[in-house]
């Protein structure tokens, strides 16, 4: 009788156990890639970087029927994301204008309830000049994370948005210097480490880590 009681305890333990579901690490993703160039150069690394089973990232940028990024639709899917994302990772900036008015009112609506936007400080497009962060879109949203890339010597990019909106700037493998990847690996150590802290917390961790470190640029260790 006492190894039937044992033996249904631990039965019903391992139900318990099976029972409890399993948190995914959910980043939405938006850029300005086809789907196709996501699943080619975005996703596999960002799997290759994380190293998490319970991570993923979900491109929801939105597309025309002809399959170009369709930009004046981005704020919609901005105030229709799925219930369980835990981030968003913007893959790109713009200059801040009346055309993205919409970008910014949806991100920082999202910012203002409590959700983390993390991006890349991005390069004003062909033709445009250079500027600061703050005449930007991802300069202007609230708590933003925002991630800039060396290059040699570990300078910024050149031609890059800059300022101290930015958290830090990190140099990508050799081999992908200039391809805007440091902000995508950053992305994915996020995700990894998610659940080691709410999204408030992430926040203060990381003005925390700004204000009392000495490096001209943080590093990934520095970090996480």
């Amino acid at each position: 009788m006492t190894v039937s009681l044992l033996g249904a305890m631990c039965w019903g333990s391992a139900l318990a156990q099976a029972s409890v579901p399993t948190t995914k690490t959910r980043v939405i993703y938006f850029g300005l890639q086809n789907q196709a160039d996501f699943e080619l150069k975005v996703k596999p690394v960002f799997d290759s970087t994380a190293n998490c089973k319970s991570c993923e990232i979900l491109n929801y940028t939105p597309y025309t029927t002809e399959g170009a990024v369709d930009e004046p639709a981005m704020h919609e899917r901005i105030a229709n994301l799925p219930a369980d994302t835990s981030f968003v990772f913007f893959d790109y900036n713009l200059r801040s204008n009346e055309q993205s008015k919409a970008l910014l009112e949806a991100l920082n609506k999202r910012a203002d309830s409590g959700m983390i936007v993390v991006g890349t400080a991005g390069a004003p497009r062909e033709n445009e000049a250079s500027g600061p962060l703050t005449r930007t879109v991802l300069g202007q949203v609230h708590n933003a994370v925002i991630i800039g890339e060396l290059g040699d010597r570990d300078r910024l990019m050149p031609a890059a948005f800059y300022g101290p909106e930015m958290l830090t700037a990190l140099r990508p493998p050799k081999d992908k210097m200039g391809q805007g990847q440091a902000p995508l690996i950053f992305a994915a150590n996020l995700a990894e480490n998610w659940n080691k802290r709410s999204p408030q917390q992430w926040t203060d961790h990381f003005k925390i880590k700004k204000s009392k470190n000495r490096k001209i640029w943080m590093d990934l260790n520095d970090l996480f």
